[in-house]
């Protein structure tokens, strides 16, 4: 089996991007992280691949770090890290494709950003996700997640986790 890894968006991921993206969008449902957004509202369409590279870069220098989880040359989803962060949203967002789901990838992908989250001092490392959101909550609880409380977020329950100690892999 082909080594998953984790990665920052390059050029070359033009392609492999464009067909999650595209897979994702037709699937419907909440894109996360929010950090893999592709439609700007100023312009109100999909921008092109490089101009949201432009858009990762920025983020990576303000806000918050995104990494591809790839299997080959093939993204399986994305974790972005926050080194700062509101309760509610967390240190950490992360998705995976449509096609990809219900194989454990995720599990395995937030196993894989917790050291890099733990490398930047971050701890507790906090992460939400809706109420109804089973499987990340799963994901979470995988990874050591403890339940810490539940809070409304503009209309929608919000679970709020705190993990402690990286999950022995």
């Amino acid at each position: 089996m082909e080594e998953l890894r984790l990665v920052g968006p390059l050029p070359e991921h033009k392609k492999q991007y464009e067909e999650m993206m595209d897979e994702w969008e037709a699937f419907g449902g909440r894109l996360n992280p929010g950090a893999l957004r592709r439609f700007s509202p100023v312009e109100r369409k999909n921008v092109t691949y490089e101009k949201w590279l432009e858009w990762a870069e920025e983020d990576r220098k303000t806000v918050q770090e995104l990494f591809f989880f790839m299997r080959g040359d093939r993204i399986l989803g994305a974790v972005s890290i926050r080194k700062k962060c509101a309760e509610v949203d967390g240190h950490s967002g992360f998705g995976i494709r449509p096609s990809e789901r219900k194989k454990g990838y995720a599990t395995k992908m937030l196993s894989m950003a917790l050291p890099i989250m733990k490398g930047y001092g971050i701890d507790p490392v906090v992460i939400s996700c809706a109420r109804d959101n089973i499987g990340s909550a799963k994901t979470i609880q995988n990874n050591g997640g403890r339940l810490i409380r539940e809070v409304e977020d503009d209309g929608e329950m919000v679970q709020i986790y705190y993990i402690t100690e990286a999950p022995l892999s």
